[in-house]
């Protein structure tokens, strides 16, 4: 599985998280150690993929 680090918006703390499904437009994480899974979109494909869980913001901008 592919292993990303996701951003929280709200306090700026990483986090690893392996990815379980994941398109363009549309990205599916499991957070590292948990079983909380995370929904991510995006409507830009330059923009990063934004997901809310537990009342705070997650983000991943992948590398092109």
């Amino acid at each position: 599985m592919e292993k990303i680090n996701l951003t929280c918006t709200n306090n700026g703390k990483s986090k690893p998280a392996e990815v379980l499904l994941k398109n363009d437009k549309f990205m599916k994480v499991v957070l590292e150690g948990t079983q909380i899974t995370i929904e991510l979109h995006r409507k830009d494909l330059n923009k990063a993929y934004v997901g809310h869980t537990a009342g705070l913001e997650f983000e991943w901008q992948p590398k092109n």
